[in-house]
């Protein structure tokens, strides 16, 4: 075993979610602090580790991982005795992924990182209502998760769970059931965190928003059904709609493995994924959802994880090298935690949903970064993980495509991107999986006739 390192701070969460499947799985390791009050994620140093400079940060002799679920099963993957932790039946192992994902996606993105950013970093003391409801719906969804079973993905222990027992939003989880290993690193951490809340008095606003107000908005073939067949029997179901960027990263991985599928298109203007049949499908309500043979699989990185992992002939869409792989759910976490859910989500729901006119201008400059972090990752290589097309590609290539819905693309300031995006669309079957459905929601949002806030 190499020298490993972990790199982080015990008030974050993601890295007492590090913490604890290294003591599950017994593994020896130095912890270095970094304080980012004093922005010492920002040195040099460590962003050369680093460029997102992110915690936790993971080094195993000379190879940098970064972001915990990626850190997580790479870990499992080489070291652990058995596959508990993160099982490789692919079904079982899309479940704990989905959780994964909806941990970076919605319950640190869109829940913790925006209570916590404005009250430590900001100085705010003051914050809107409707964040204590999403916090409130966060525990309805994790207690749907829970029915019928000990574990968050099933009857036994995963890094599913360690991911997301330390976001106890309130700070005291409401069902916990871990054992010590979990009591070990999680309380001296939460009490950090609880600290740092209440430095100064919080007080909860009126809510900021009225009520849902939905504008009529026109797309193509909103109820029609498409049925892609070849010579093989159709077993697979995907519902979603076109303009969707996670609904379009799954069409490509499909298109590029040659999978005949149905087409379910689901009408999220006219709620149609509340209803009671779909919420039996998927009980967190989003699109995609992908049907396999009985099978519901939701969230579009775990669609597309588990589509290579089953159906694929090779594995270089998804590499089994596990630094390959590290760095390509890396950059899938990347997506869901930062492009889709702090870029696209935050601005979609206001507009599209609220009828607000006016996005505030930290969405613009969060679209800023995004791009600045996109350009990073491709400097030395053709492609967003390597030099070889991954799934990290067809996931990230759907929503920063869609980022020209807010703001277009400057070629001179980012040529990598520019070169990627013309290097994807070559692919033969990127028109009709990806292109196409960008220009409909940049379509969309240009109806709207939103701004941006000064």
């Amino acid at each position: 075993m190499g020298k490993i390192s972990l790199y982080g701070l015990d008030a974050s969460p993601p890295t007492r979610a590090c913490l604890l499947t290294l003591k599950a799985l017994d593994i020896p390791f130095d912890f270095v602090f970094v304080n980012l009050f004093e922005k010492e994620n920002y040195s040099e140093e460590y962003s050369k580790k680093n460029p997102q400079h992110t915690v936790p940060l993971l080094q195993d002799d000379d190879a940098c991982i970064w972001d915990s679920h990626a850190i997580m099963a790479y870990l499992v993957g080489k070291y652990a005795a058995s596959d508990e932790l993160y099982p490789k039946d692919l079904l079982q192992r899309a479940k704990v992924d989905q959780l994964l994902h909806f941990e970076s996606g919605v319950i640190f993105e869109s829940a913790l990182r925006r209570l916590t950013r404005p009250i430590l970093f900001n100085g705010e003391s003051t914050l809107p209502r409707n964040q204590v409801d999403h916090i409130n719906q966060i525990y309805d969804f994790v207690e749907a998760f829970l029915d019928d079973h000990d574990y968050l993905a099933g009857d036994q222990l995963t890094i599913a769970d360690f991911s997301i027992v330390d976001h106890h939003l309130d700070w005291s989880f409401p069902r916990t059931g871990f054992g010590q290993v979990s009591q070990d690193c999680r309380l001296a951490g939460q009490a950090q965190g609880a600290a740092l809340l209440r430095g100064g008095q919080r007080e909860w606003s009126r809510p900021v928003c009225g009520p849902l107000e939905v504008q009529e908005l026109h797309y193509c073939a909103l109820n029609e059904k498409k049925i892609l067949q070849d010579d093989k029997m159709v077993k697979l179901t995907l519902y979603g709609l076109d303009p969707s960027p996670p609904v379009r990263a799954v069409k490509l991985t499909l298109a590029a493995l040659n999978l005949p599928y149905e087409f379910v298109n689901i009408n999220i203007i006219a709620r149609e994924q509340l209803s009671s049949a779909y919420l039996e499908k998927n009980p967190q309500h989003t699109v995609p959802t992908l049907e396999d043979d009985g099978h519901f699989i939701w969230d579009s990185h775990a669609i597309i994880a588990y589509l290579v992992s089953k159906y694929a002939d090779t594995d270089s869409l998804y590499p089994k090298d596990l630094l390959q792989r590290a760095v390509v759910d890396q950059r899938l976490h990347f997506e869901s935690g930062v492009v889709f859910a702090d870029g696209i989500r935050r601005i979609s729901k206001s507009v599209l949903f609220l009828g607000e006119t006016k996005v505030p201008k930290e969405r613009y400059d969060a679209i800023i970064d995004i791009l600045d972090f996109v350009e990073t990752f491709l400097k030395g290589q053709d492609y967003i993980a390597g030099n070889q097309l991954t799934i990290a590609d067809f996931s990230l290539i759907s929503s920063v495509t869609s980022l020209e819905a807010f703001v277009p693309l400057d070629p001179v300031k980012y040529p990598r991107i520019s070169a990627w995006i013309k290097r994807l669309e070559q692919l033969p079957y990127y028109e009709e999986a990806n292109g196409k459905g960008v220009r409909q929601l940049v379509a969309i949002f240009k109806k709207t006739n939103f701004s941006w806030s000064t």
